[in-house]
Formats: structure tokens, C-alpha cells, sequence
């Protein structure tokens, strides 16, 4: 497999198991944001780590087990409600972990998932196009499979 047939096995995983429709999941476009309420947007991730295994078979050739890590976001627009906001990024978090807990397989893209983290950077954190402000939160999903 390939960090791609992850990436989109999270990608269905979560459209699976959560709220959010295709047209709110992105691997590859932040501007889904100005078309929603809230959305999520994924990267590939810092923590990616190949570990050989043991020599199999007479060839010589290693077996690897590779630890993908994708990183994410939902974002949230802000309705203009406090309450509401926060609301939103107490639900995301749940839908995220909530999602992947349901499919640790992504979709059958790989042998062991988890939610390694999920975070908000701080109260005040949030991006603006100048007009509106979304809030959001950041998750890590690693995705283990050996070959």
C-alpha cells in the first residue's frame, strides 16, 4: 500500500462514520472551507517512520513496517455565536475519534489506525480571510501496516 491508499481510506472512513459529506473531506484544497459550515482538511503528517523487519526468504529482501501519520484539520466557520462555535469543535472532536474508532482498518487501507491526537492550539486561534473567521481543531490519525 501507499500513504495515498490511506489518505483515502481515512478519507472514506470518516465520511463513513461521521457527519461530514465528500464534498466537506479535502487531501488536497483549503478553499472547501468557504463552501461549508465546517469541513475537514488533511496532510500528510511529520511523524511517518518505515522500520525494516527481519530478512524474509532466501532473497534477502526486508520487510517493513510503516507507521503513516496524517494530519488534520476540522474546521469550523464561525456563526457569530460563541456557544455555537465551541459547540462545533466539541462535536468535531468526537466525530473524528469517533469515526476512526469505528474503522481502525480505513476502509481495509490498513492493518491498525488511531487517533494519536487531537488539539486545539489555543482559545483565540483561528484563520480569517479578513470577512469571516473559522475556528478549528488539529488531529493526527497513524496508520500502520507491514509489508
Amino acid at each position: 500500500m501507499s500513504l495515498a491508499n490511506i489518505r483515502d481510506g481515512l478519507v472514506a472512513t470518516i465520511i463513513a462514520g461521521s457527519k461530514f459529506l465528500p464534498s466537506e473531506v479535502s487531501a488536497s484544497d483549503f478553499g472547501i472551507m468557504t463552501t461549508s459550515a465546517s469541513c475537514v482538511v488533511l496532510a500528510p503528517g511529520p511523524g511517518t517512520m518505515v522500520e525494516p523487519l527481519t530478512l524474509m526468504g532466501g532473497d534477502k529482501v526486508r520487510g517493513n513496517r510503516k507507521t503513516w501519520e496524517i494530519a488534520g484539520m476540522v474546521i469550523v466557520k464561525d456563526p457569530g455565536n460563541p456557544t455555537c462555535l465551541l459547540g462545533a469543535l466539541w462535536t468535531a472532536c468526537d466525530d473524528i475519534y469517533a469515526s476512526v474508532h469505528r474503522d481502525d482498518t480505513l476502509n481495509g487501507a490498513a492493518q491498525a489506525a488511531t487517533v494519536t491526537r487531537i488539539s486545539r492550539p489555543s482559545m483565540d486561534a483561528f484563520i480569517s480571510d479578513g470577512n469571516v473567521d473559522w475556528g478549528y481543531i488539529n488531529f493526527s490519525v497513524t496508520a500502520e501496516e507491514w509489508d
